[in-house]
């Protein structure tokens, strides 16, 4: 939504990030149905891998893609990850896919586009860039307000928050991460509610974030904020249809390199000769199977 064609130009500069793994697998075209490919992205560290794209979206119905997801999470536990997280429209055909491909829900979101702000004055903002002495309340926020269950697929990060906090009367009421990319500006907040005007804390959100060439904003609404939505409709926001969160458990491989080596060449030993083997693994480069 926010880096615009996922297979475009623009979306190279991500491969220079040599922290972040990106997996492409691309089921070949048969009997005249065209390819189908599908990216998984993990940022090393972290616990939780993300399907990034699933193309074309006609392909969401071959019969191929159940196969397809499960090799972008065999290729997620094996660089480590304990999750493999995917966002998908709740009419659209990948959903049963993925579920056969052992993802279940545990939340449901709208993506809200907000309206233009450019020119509008706001009053003086609650809004600040998160210090490091707020992380606890920032911390406190999402263990009182986020379910159990969605905190197992996306537990909070070990680093400190580096979006905008909400401080009004001595206490932290809101937080926002921000993803910047080249088609559009990603919000991601959680309101207490005792928030005071969350309206206006929503537009001045907008109206704070540096926006010079006039991207659009954009605000994911999780299921269990729904009540914010009825705020979003007053301002002016354009709801999308309502997507499933899904997420499928990882094994993790946590192997030394010693037992690695040990295990190739053990694997390359008893491998007859007459059997073709094949196995992708990469860093910043795209893979095929």
């Amino acid at each position: 939504m926010t880096r615009g064609n996922q297979l475009g130009l623009s979306t190279l500069f991500v491969y220079l990030n040599p922290a972040l793994g990106i997996y492409t697998n691309i089921s070949p075209s048969e009997d005249g149905i065209p390819p189908l490919f599908g990216q998984m992205t993990y940022q090393q560290g972290e616990r939780s891998a993300r399907v990034a794209f699933i193309a074309p979206e006609t392909g969401t119905t071959n019969s191929k893609l159940p196969l397809l997801v499960e090799d972008l999470a065999r290729q997620a536990g094996e660089w480590g990850a304990y999750h493999l997280l995917a966002e998908i429209d709740e009419s659209s055909p990948a959903f049963e896919a993925f579920r056969q491909a052992g993802f279940s829900v545990y939340a449901w979101q709208r993506i809200w586009k907000l309206p233009v702000s450019a020119g509008e004055v706001f009053p003086q903002t609650d809004w600040a860039p998160a210090r490091l002495d707020q992380e606890n309340s920032i911390r406190s926020l999402f263990l009182s307000l986020v379910p159990p269950l969605v905190l197992s697929a996306e537990p909070m990060t070990v680093h400190s928050f580096s979006g905008l906090a909400c401080h009004q009367n001595d206490e932290v009421t809101a937080y926002s991460d921000i993803e910047f990319g080249p088609q559009g500006i990603y919000l991601k907040p959680i309101f207490h509610p005792d928030a005071v005007d969350v309206d206006c804390l929503i537009r001045s959100l907008t109206g704070i974030i540096p926006n010079q060439s006039n991207r659009p904003i954009y605000m994911a609404v999780r299921s269990y904020q729904s009540w914010l939505e009825h705020g979003l409709q007053k301002i002016g926001a354009e709801a999308s249809p309502r997507q499933a969160l899904l997420v499928k458990h990882l094994i993790a491989r946590q192997r030394s390199p010693i037992l690695e080596r040990s295990l190739h060449a053990l694997e390359t030993r008893h491998a007859e000769t007459s059997t073709p083997l094949a196995r992708v693994e990469s860093r910043n480069h795209q893979g095929s199977n």
